[in-house]
């Protein structure tokens, strides 16, 4: 006689055996896989990252876990400390010596101000802070070094979704790096006495994009001068690889080059928009030198003043990659050692200049030159302007072979002439001219 619920207790028995006898077998295997892959996490996460173990977000004294508010002691174990299971460190009023710190998670780093508390560091050529992950803002405080560094960035990451507001950064060879980052404010930023170039050549008080994709990037309010003498980075604010960067109100004053764009080989910065900003005192004001192929396009710079510079004011060079739809909108060249424009290169198809004003440089107002395409500026003036003489050279000059427009624009007191045309390279047509 059959009895079914014997059957099935059977058959399910006989399932989970074949199941445990399965398990038994394969457990050397599955060991000794989730201890490689444990093996592998360990390896990825740097051995000096500190991991937050736990999401308390409210503020936490430093001075609590034994940090050195005086700078005489070191401070950095202490932090690295403080950092295990908080996401909000606070820094009272004072001075930090720290070397350098790897921060993981969503880590928020705040003072009492950027002239009252001070992160001193006494490394002089690696990254000091270096936020691996996104969500992290750094506020309120200043960063110092004992003497001018020569390599590495006050902060560095490649983190998303962050912000740095009210710093100052102090002797940096480069002060902010962000490469590979996505949506960052920078607000409210001094940087005083970089690394001159003399030094260690190739400091800026911002780097974006040198390598990865950067952007898109917000700057508002951002000064960088000089307390000593003329030192300063190389750079102010150098760009490479960036999409959508935002840059106003910002002061640059005795770098080599103020503003840099230039992406390498298959990199390209667009979109980078400058308004209501001064660049003064510099080798140049602008400096646009895309290499390798890489592209610059669709810029636009507005209401910014590019004076007093040892030589050009604003200079493009596209002999080795394309510059393309860059706009300038009633922006001054004035006073400059070199020319106050100066566009070239095969690579150039379309810079324009709206309401500009070039005048007062030691060298010719607007210059075209190496093959240069469809250069064009519209009404301003290129001469005697604001109180300033003529331009020392000519009011344009255009080699052979290039291409532009000059209309409805005062062109005069040049003290060589109207203009260096031979070949009427440059169409002109309802110019104000002696």
């Amino acid at each position: 006689m059959n009895h079914p619920g014997v059957i099935i207790f059977i058959s399910v028995a006989l399932s989970v055996a074949a199941v445990i006898l399965l398990l038994l077998l394969l457990k050397p295997y599955l060991i000794s896989n989730v201890e490689r892959v444990m093996q592998s996490t360990q390896e990825y996460i740097e051995p000096d990252a500190e991991q937050p173990k736990n999401e308390n977000e409210s503020p936490v004294n430093v001075l609590d876990y034994g940090a050195d508010p005086t700078g005489h002691e070191d401070s950095t174990a202490a932090i690295r400390e403080a950092l295990k299971g908080n996401r909000h460190l606070y820094f009272p009023a004072g001075t930090y010596l720290i070397d350098k710190l790897v921060i993981a998670g969503s880590v928020t780093l705040s003072g009492d101000g950027d002239n009252a508390t001070v992160l001193r560091t006494t490394n002089m050529t690696d990254n000091v802070i270096t936020f691996r992950d996104g969500g992290w803002h750094v506020r309120d405080l200043k960063f110092d070094s004992a003497q001018y560094r020569t390599g590495g960035a006050y902060i560095f990451s490649s983190g998303d979704y962050a912000s740095i507001e009210n710093v100052a950064l102090n002797r940096s060879y480069i002060g902010i790096d962000l490469d590979g980052s996505w949506s960052v404010n920078l607000t409210n930023i001094s940087a005083l006495d970089g690394t001159p170039s003399s030094i260690a050549d190739g400091g800026a008080v911002i780097r974006l994009g040198q390598n990865a994709y950067t952007g898109p990037i917000n700057i508002r309010g951002l000064t960088a001068r000089a307390g000593v003498g003329e030192a300063q980075p190389s750079y102010g604010i150098y760009m490479g690889y960036v999409d959508v960067v935002c840059i106003s109100e910002a002061l640059l004053i005795w770098h080599s080059k103020d503003v840099v764009l230039a992406p390498k080989a298959r990199q390209f910065s667009a979109l980078v928009e400058i308004t209501n900003s001064c660049f003064d005192t510099a080798a140049n004001g602008m400096w646009i030198e895309p290499t390798g192929g890489g592209r610059v396009l669709r810029c636009g710079i507005s209401n910014t003043w590019f004076g007093a510079h040892t030589d050009d004011a604003m200079h493009v060079d596209g002999s080795d990659g394309t510059v393309t739809g860059i706009q300038f909108s009633n922006c001054m060249f004035l006073a400059n050692g070199g020319d106050g424009a100066s566009v070239g290169g095969s690579g150039v198809d379309g810079v324009y200049f709206s309401n500009c004003f070039s005048g007062g440089n030691q060298g010719n107002g607007l210059v075209l030159k190496d093959h240069a395409q469809n250069v064009v500026w519209t009404g301003g003036v290129i001469g005697a302007t604001h109180e300033l003489n003529g331009n020392v050279g000519y009011g344009f000059t255009a080699e052979s072979g290039t291409s532009g427009k000059i209309n409805l624009t005062d062109i005069t007191g040049n003290v060589s002439g109207v203009g260096q045309n031979p070949e009427n390279c440059i169409t002109t047509f309802e110019n104000t001219t002696e």
